[in-house]
């Protein structure tokens, strides 16, 4: 019995420390399943996207989302209609999906940001100027 209730826990060990150290980084395809998170996520947003790369700001584009119940969003990112899902990631709230400019190729949207229940921040990339460069992300629960 002794070797029975060993095994059960040897097991159950390892499988937590792969878990807890199974990180992915960044790419959605390898993320953690979804599970229900005590946090809201609908509601209305408001934010910008704001260039950092350079040692001056030198651009902006505003985010105007919506996160539905059923964890769908859609909205502009600057001119483009954009549309996705919304997930928890650990504390991390993730927003990938589709950008869709008036002129010009549809663009990947995928956001990852930390925060509370009314702001969210973060960074990315973002093409400014004819250039990729970093970017900080902010958004704000309306309403």
């Amino acid at each position: 019995m002794l070797k029975t209730v060993f095994a059960i826990l040897f097991t159950g060990l390892t499988a937590g420390c792969a878990a807890a150290n199974g990180r992915y980084g960044d790419d959605p395809s390898a993320a953690v399943p979804e599970r229900e998170h005590p946090r809201p996520l609908a509601g209305h947003w408001q934010g910008t996207i704001s260039e950092t790369g350079g040692w001056y700001h030198r651009g902006s584009t505003p985010l105007d989302i919506t996160i539905a119940p059923d964890r769908t969003w859609s909205g502009t990112v600057g001119k483009a209609r954009a549309s996705g899902t919304a997930r928890f990631q650990g504390e991390d709230l993730v927003l990938s999906g589709t950008a869709h400019p008036p002129t010009g190729p549809e663009e990947p949207v995928y956001l990852r940001l930390t925060g509370d229940d009314t702001r969210r921040w973060g960074q990315t990339r973002r093409d400014f100027t004819g250039g990729d460069t970093h970017a900080s992300v902010s958004l704000r629960r309306t309403g």
